[in-house]
Order: structure tokens, then C-alpha cells, then sequence
């Protein structure tokens, strides 16, 4: 397994160059740069100038992306054009709340789409198969900025059960359980959005799989020698029929990431969507590429970890170095 991570590795890095690459050369090719949002209009050309040249961003692509490059790789995301403020400084004063949010909805959505999915493959037609099919569609079809609007107005504009917006009550002096309170209260909404849009995929995989394995000739046998029907749920069909969800769950993290951008930017969330989506805005072009980076890592990462739980789910499959 250690030479087949190895290799993966190496083309994850290869990979990685790439996209950083390409997201370099679009982003500076997009119309305009970070001195026009915010330069004085009585500047002169001539001290526009001179902040260009400070800044490094008139000079050729190839130049500025060595440059870019050359500081990753010492752990320097470079420093915001907007502020001044170190971007990795940023990074870590938004990546908490991210996590918090994106990590809780992710947990609900394991846990909520394999209980729902392989009930609904067991019993399928039934009450709960057909509600489930009913949430998929509603998270298919519903877009996460709609959804997350309608439940402001609903939960907050009319009933005022949850707040519109924020991380916490910043003018009340919480402290310990009541912070923890006050912190989850805050959450309810963006983690209903999140998880609804992403259990859609997922919850139907789980049924389709398990319904899959539920068929196979395996199962008859196990049946027929007096397996009870749970252990058969559990060690034979789903362990079977979770290699193509292991794949989703896999690829989903960025994916995942990209959803909370629209769901931090609608509830004011002070996370890294929210400060992707100002930085894209101000043309803050570090620390833009710094997300975009972060975000290409979690792509080649949650590939590579599907791909080594293959190898623990099912024994038959084998790692070529």
C-alpha cells in the first residue's frame, strides 16, 4: 500500500502544480486588478504606478506565479492586497468556524444517509422509503441559496426561533455552556441547508447499493444457513455496497466546501466561503489562490483516502505500487 500512496502522491503533486497554475494565470487575466477597488480617484497614473510595482502585480504571469509558488512553499500564503494582513493569518481565524459548520453537517449526512438508505433498501415501498425519496428529490432540486433564504424568512423573519445571521451572539457575554448553546442555536439553519443539499447524492447511493447487494447470491446463502436479517444488513450488504458510496463520500469534501461558500455567504458565517467570496469580490488575489490551493488539496486527498479504504472494506482489492 506504501508504494501505491507514494505514487499517488507524486501525480497528486504534479496535479496540484497544475491547478494552481491555471487558477493563477485566470485570475490574472480576469478584467482589472486589486489597486481599483480601492485607490484613491485623485491618484495620479504615476503613484498607481508606483503601488503596482510595490505590489509585484504588473509584472509577467510566469514571474508573479514563481513568486507566489516560491513562498508556499515556505508556508507563506503572501499577504492580503485589501488589508496588508498575512493570508495565513486569515486562514486560521476563518478556518474554525468552516470546520465546525462543514464537519457537523458532513457527520449528520454519514450518519443520516446510511441509517435512512439501508432501512429503505430493507424495506423498500415503505413509509420511510418513499419520504426518503422525497428528501432526495427536495435536495436535488432545491438550490442551497433558495433554501437557506426560505428558512430565514420562516425560523427567523416570522417566527424568530433562530437567529438570521452570525456565530454567535458577539453583544452577550457567553460564557462556557451558554456559548456552546448559543453557538449551536446560531448553527441550526446553515447546517439544515448543508445538510439537506448534500444528503440528496449520498442517501440514494446507499439505497441503491445496498439494494444491489441485497440480490447478490451471497445474501440467499447467508439466509439460508439462519444469519439473522441485521447481521446481514450490516456485515454482509452494506460493507459490500459501500465501496461506490466510500468513492461520493471521497470526492463530495470539496464539493462540500464549495456548498458552504453560498451557505456562509447567506448567513454571514464568518468562515473561508464567506472570505472567498469578499476576497473574489475585492480582487484579492492571495488570498484567493490560497483557498483555491486548500481546496485543490481536499480534491487529491479525498481521492486518495476513498481509494486506500477500498483496500479495508473489501479484501479483494489489491494495491499495485
Amino acid at each position: 500500500m506504501l508504494p501505491f500512496i507514494a505514487k499517488r502522491g507524486l501525480q497528486g503533486v504534479v496535479l496540484l502544480i497544475m491547478v494552481s497554475f491555471i487558477s493563477f494565470v485566470v485570475m490574472n487575466l480576469a478584467p482589472g486588478n486589486a489597486m481599483q477597488t480601492f485607490i484613491n480617484p485623485r491618484m495620479s497614473p504615476q503613484e498607481i504606478t508606483r503601488a503596482e510595482n510595490a505590489l509585484g502585480i504588473n509584472k509577467p504571469i510566469p514571474v508573479q506565479y514563481l513568486s507566489w509558488a516560491s513562498n508556499l512553499l515556505q508556508g507563506n500564503f503572501g499577504y492580503s492586497v485589501r488589508n496588508g494582513e498575512s493570508v495565513t493569518a486569515l486562514l486560521k481565524q476563518r478556518a474554525g468556524p468552516t470546520l465546525l459548520l462543514t464537519a457537523t453537517s458532513f457527520l449528520l449526512i454519514v450518519c443520516i444517509a446510511l441509517v435512512i438508505g439501508v432501512y429503505s433498501a430493507a424495506r423498500p415501498y415503505s413509509l420511510i422509503d418513499y419520504l426518503s425519496t422525497t428528501l432526495v428529490f427536495a435536495g436535488i432540486s432545491i438550490p442551497s441559496f433558495f433554501f437557506g433564504l426560505t428558512l430565514i424568512y420562516l425560523f427567523s423573519v416570522q417566527l424568530g426561533w433562530f437567529p438570521t445571521s452570525g456565530f454567535e451572539s458577539y453583544s452577550a457575554d457567553h460564557q462556557g455552556l451558554e456559548l456552546f448553546l448559543d453557538r449551536v442555536w446560531h448553527m441550526a439553519l446553515p447546517v439544515c441547508v448543508l445538510t439537506l443539499t448534500g444528503i440528496a447524492g449520498i442517501l440514494r447511493h446507499v439505497r441503491s447499493s445496498v439494494s444491489e447487494a441485497l440480490r447478490q447470491d451471497y445474501i440467499r446463502t447467508a439466509r439460508s444457513k439462519g444469519v439473522g436479517e441485521r447481521a446481514i444488513l450490516v456485515k454482509h450488504a452494506l460493507r459490500n455496497g459501500l465501496i461506490p458510496v466510500v468513492t461520493l463520500l471521497g470526492l463530495s469534501l470539496p464539493a462540500f466546501f464549495a456548498g458552504s461558500v453560498i451557505t456562509e455567504t447567506i448567513f454571514a458565517w464568518p468562515g473561508m466561503g464567506r472570505l472567498l467570496v469578499d476576497s473574489v469580490f475585492a480582487r484579492d488575489y492571495p488570498v484567493s489562490m490560497a483557498i483555491n490551493t486548500i481546496t485543490a488539496v481536499l480534491v487529491i486527498v479525498g481521492s486518495l483516502v476513498a481509494d486506500v479504504l477500498y483496500g479495508l472494506i473489501d479484501p479483494r482489492v489489491r494495491f499495485d505500487g
